[in-house]
This record gives structure tokens, C-alpha cells and sequence, in this order.
């Protein structure tokens, strides 16, 4: 008799176990934000990139958080990306619950695509996720194991009045070196894959079915530019600082030509390059840098982020770089700015 109670008493706190664990799953789900356009049918996205953020050097660690802390608070975004070269620190850990931190503060959701040097300090960059998907607010992804790179997701934007998918991120990993480093002729920087190029017209044209037949108006976001981009740099029609020459890889492996037949892409938003931030469009696809966050490496350009309004079931946005001194710089609006 005696171990049928105790046998019972184990069956129901098990039980009871099982059930907090349930609850709080629950709950914290029904927490997580959802991507949605708002009531005026508007997202707005804020994209901050190469903040090479050291937590060791605290006045400049200090000043860039601020900044960060002030556009979020001046722009209210529905959604932040961090593309690339985030965070420099031997502490890596640290360093990214520190720059993730104003987010957090204002519970705005957040993106991170990684650049060239984020796994240089210790942590590789599935590592890297397997610690920022314990931070409030994350949209984070590593993406399919049986691809290239780490971080390869899309993101989707709901319309403000049902569940339906209105828009698409998709977020990509550019890669840092190629894997002959010595190798003049593959250039010194890496290129998005023919695998990552694959899923990403297959991911697309499922999306495109799903929508009967009509591609998502869609953007994209990853660090190293696109070769494409040293042919807008001197269009009449390119907005913006000039300052330097695109690093973008030498092996074109097709992903302009991918997002080009696929017909979703808008625009596509990267980084790198930190005397770079102009915007211009091949196409009709918008190829634009952001604006340096950072102030831990080189750059000459005032540092600040690059917003984007996104409007719900039209193939446009408006898009302008906005730092603590001028809050709205090289505004265009696209497709029309760029019309011949």
C-alpha cells in the first residue's frame, strides 16, 4: 500500500512538473511578437551595421550604444537588423548582450545577419546564435544545416488586419574569406553560394505559388555588397556618400541574377564598406548600403542607421540614413526616385 502511495505521489508531481513546463511555453510564446504591418499600413525597419562594438573600450562602447538607444527611441521601429561585424570584443558574450540591450529596453524585435569578423573572437557564428536566441526579442535563425554559412532565413511581415504573409526579409550569410586566401584571382572576399543561391529560388518560388502566382515584395538583407554594386555607384540617379571602393568579392556567383528571374526582391541592404552609404537601383532592384554604427574601426562618415518604410501590398518603400545630427539624409523613395 505504502508504494502505491509513494508510486502516485511521484506520478503527480511529475505530472504537476510537466504542466508548469507547459504553462510557461505557453506563455512565453503568446509573448513573442509577431512582424506586422501597423494600422496605416506601415513597417519600419531600422538597420544598423559594421557597430564593431568592444565592450573592453567603454567610452566609445558607451557612445555607439547611445546612439543606437536614441534612433530607436526618435524612430520606433517595428523591426532592427544588425548586418555584420557587430561586435569585435573578446568578450562575446558580453559584448552582444550589450549592443542587443537597447532593443531589449524598447521591446523591439531584431535581426542579425553576421559579416567577416563576428566569428574572429572565439565563438563561431552558430555558436554565436546558439547564445543570442536566449535574449528577449531575437528573430535569429541558423537556417538549414545543409547549406552554406549560418544564418540563412526569411523573415515575414503580416498584414495589420489578418495573419496573411504581406512582405519578405530574407537574410543571408555572405560569407568572410575565400578559402584560398593567398589566391589573388578568387579576391579577398567571400561570396554568397551557389547552395545558398538555390535556396533561396526555391524558398522564393514557393512563396510565390503560395501567393498565387505573385512574388511578396521582398527585401533583402547580408554584409559583403554584391559585385553589382560598382555599377549604380556613379548613376546619375545613386543617392548618397561615394567614399570608397566596393569591396565587394571578385567571384560573381549569381545571387543579382537569382533575385532578378525571381521577381521578389526590392532592395537589397548590406554593409562592409564604412565610407560607403548610397542607394541606387539595377533593374529596378535597389542596391543600398547602411549607415556605420561603430566607432571601434575605420570610417570618416558621420555614424548613425539607415531606415526603411516598407507599405503594405505595394512594391515600394522609402528609405533615408539617419544619424544623431540629421535625422532624415538622402531620402528617396523607391521606385520613384530612380526613374530615368
Amino acid at each position: 500500500m505504502y508504494l502505491g502511495y509513494a508510486r502516485i505521489n511521484r506520478m503527480l508531481k511529475s505530472s504537476l512538473i510537466l504542466f508548469f513546463i507547459f504553462a510557461f511555453t505557453v506563455v512565453n510564446a503568446q509573448k513573442t511578437p509577431v512582424l506586422k504591418f501597423n494600422k496605416e499600413g506601415k513597417f519600419k525597419i531600422v538597420q544598423f551595421t559594421d557597430v564593431h562594438l568592444k565592450v573592453e573600450n567603454k567610452p566609445r562602447c558607451d557612445s555607439v550604444v547611445n546612439t543606437i538607444k536614441t534612433i530607436i527611441a526618435n524612430e520606433k521601429p517595428n523591426l532592427v537588423v544588425l548586418t555584420g561585424d557587430v561586435c569585435t570584443s573578446e568578450n562575446v558574450k558580453e559584448a552582444w548582450a550589450t549592443v542587443t540591450k537597447p532593443m531589449a529596453d524598447a521591446k523591439t524585435p531584431w535581426a542579425v545577419i553576421y559579416g567577416n569578423h563576428d566569428h574572429e573572437y572565439g565563438l563561431t557564428n552558430k555558436q554565436i546564435t546558439n547564445y543570442i536566441v536566449t535574449l528577449p526579442y531575437h528573430f535569429i535563425k541558423n537556417g538549414p544545416q545543409n547549406i552554406s554559412g549560418s544564418g540563412n532565413y526569411v523573415l515575414e511581415v503580416k498584414s495589420s488586419k489578418t495573419n496573411q504573409t504581406r512582405s519578405l526579409l530574407y537574410c543571408l550569410d555572405s560569407g568572410d574569406y575565400p578559402y584560398e586566401k593567398d589566391n589573388e584571382e578568387l579576391g579577398k572576399y567571400d561570396w554568397i553560394k551557389f547552395d545558398q543561391i538555390q535556396w533561396y529560388r526555391e524558398v522564393s518560388k514557393q512563396y510565390t505559388k503560395k501567393n498565387n502566382g505573385k512574388p511578396y515584395p521582398a527585401l533583402s538583407f547580408f554584409h559583403i555588397p554584391l559585385p553589382e554594386y560598382k555599377e549604380i555607384k556613379e548613376f546619375q540617379t545613386t543617392v548618397g556618400d561615394r567614399d570608397e571602393e566596393v569591396s565587394s568579392p571578385k567571384i560573381n556567383s549569381g545571387m543579382y541574377n537569382a533575385m532578378l528571374e525571381s521577381k521578389d526582391i526590392m532592395g537589397i541592404f548590406c554593409g562592409h564598406d564604412h565610407n560607403n552609404n548610397y542607394i541606387g537601383t539595377l533593374n529596378n532592384i535597389a542596391l543600398a548600403y547602411g549607415c556605420k554604427t561603430g566607432k571601434d574601426s575605420y570610417g570618416i562618415l558621420e555614424k548613425g542607421g539607415r531606415v526603411i518604410i516598407l507599405y503594405e501590398g505595394e512594391r515600394k518603400f522609402d528609405t533615408w540614413i539617419t544619424t544623431p545630427s540629421t535625422a532624415k539624409k538622402y531620402f528617396v523613395h523607391y521606385p520613384e526616385s530612380f526613374n530615368k
